[in-house]
């Protein structure tokens, strides 16, 4: 009888003992990772304020990837541009369990207000403060925050754990390197995500611009079509005004075309949310269909439209060129280096692009420098410089528009 009071008693203090500890142990949320092989997210963080940061912390862009996911850990590939334009490169590893979330750049994924998760360092436990629907990136998105005592507020898209941004402020603070802070303010905002696409009348935004190019494909060859089938129409009309030439109807069309695909297009779109790469990749369908429209007036054998339409289209390219080479800076050249040298896929395709494009480039300017309007020896000297500009110049379209299709949609069933 007294062994069974022992081992009843035993039993007790061992259950109590339990009950004790779990009280006093901090339940984690499930510990679900939201992101995938090949996830990417691009921030720009800009500093202001009294002091400096030391250089080693001192990072104004940055670039997060995902190398692999086994269960709750996964490596990243963090990729900085510091101040000075130098880039730095490191695999980070991720596991919630353990409570490793680098610096809270990613997180479990699906906390709700009130959830915790864990964190290593400093050895705490965070709790998700609160979640609010907003656009992020184009696209509505649930973002939830979250702070300690050392740490200022935080933000993630909740479906994938993944920090979107924060606004830090360091006074009078020194970190345990030693170094001091005046008054900095740090803002980080991720400008760039292959995790999610803002939809635009049922279509994901990089697939939209897709369609709107393959509209301007239609528009511009159909009107071609029409202008040669109406050529007769167009050269009566032009005979009823004295004041204009037989020729000065089409040039005005022309460039009124070719300033409105310059100047109108991108800013109508870039309004309306869509990205740099997006307005390119239509700019680049309009300039490609011109230049099959001119090829298709040059069949008809209107060779004055045709090395018009044709010397508008490369000097528009041109410009756009030199405006951008004029507007580029040094940090401008580091983040496009961080972005090509990241893979070898987009090396192969930045490299594909030079070869095809310089080359059509440069036929252009030829084709430029011999055109002369009222020439009646210019459509035979130009038929080899003409078919060379034409051919590359639709290389360079077509990997372009692969790449395009490779980065940014998973039309090929490609993640990168």
């Amino acid at each position: 009888m007294k062994m069974k009071k022992v081992a009843v008693l035993a039993l007790v203090s061992l259950l109590f003992g339990l009950s004790f500890f779990a009280l006093f142990t901090p339940v984690y949320a499930e510990q679900i990772v939201g992101v995938k092989e090949g996830d990417w997210m691009e921030y720009d963080i800009t500093v202001t304020g009294a002091g400096s940061l030391p250089p080693s912390h001192d990072v104004r862009w940055m670039r997060i990837e995902i190398l692999s996911v086994d269960g709750v850990m996964f490596p990243v590939n963090v990729t900085v541009r510091y101040a000075n334009g130098t880039l730095g490169s490191a695999i980070w590893t991720y596991n919630f369990t353990e409570g490793l979330t680098g610096g809270w750049t990613i997180i479990p994924a699906n906390l709700d207000p009130g959830d915790t998760f864990f964190d290593c360092s400093p050895f705490a436990t965070v709790t998700v403060h609160c979640e609010e629907q907003r656009t992020v990136l184009g696209a509505t998105r649930v973002v939830t925050s979250g702070s300690d005592e050392l740490r200022q507020i935080k933000e993630w898209d909740k479906a994938t754990g993944v920090f979107i941004g924060s606004v830090e402020t360091k006074q009078a603070f020194t970190n345990k390197d030693g170094w001091y802070f005046d008054n900095l303010t740090m803002t980080i905002r991720a400008t760039g995500t292959n995790m999610w696409n803002r939809q635009i009348l049922g279509f994901e935004q990089s697939v939209f611009a897709l369609v709107i190019s393959s509209l301007v494909f239609v528009v511009v060859l159909s009107v071609s079509a029409l202008c040669i089938w109406q050529k007769k129409k167009l050269i009566n009309l032009s005979l009823r005004y004295p004041i204009l030439t037989k020729k000065s109807i089409p040039a005005v069309i022309i460039i009124g075309v070719v300033v409105f695909a310059y100047i109108v297009i991108p800013a109508f779109w870039m309004n309306r949310g869509l990205s740099d790469a997006e307005v390119n990749m239509i700019m680049q369908s309009v300039w490609m269909s011109l230049i099959l429209a001119s090829i298709s007036f040059r069949k008809s054998g209107n060779n004055f439209i045709h090395g018009f339409l044709m010397t508008a289209v490369v000097i528009a390219t041109l410009i756009s060129f030199a405006s951008v080479l004029f507007m580029w800076t040094p940090s401008d050249s580091a983040n496009t280096v961080a972005v090509y040298f990241s893979s070898t896929t987009k090396l192969a395709e930045f490299i594909a692009h030079g070869i095809f494009s310089i080359p059509a480039l440069a036929f252009g300017v030829w084709f430029v420098a011999l055109w002369r309007p009222n020439s009646t020896t210019f459509p035979v000297r130009s038929r080899r410089i003409v078919k060379l500009l034409l051919i590359m110049w639709g290389l360079s379209y077509l990997v372009g528009v692969l790449g395009y299709i490779v980065d940014y949609t998973t039309l090929l069933g490609i993640i990168y």
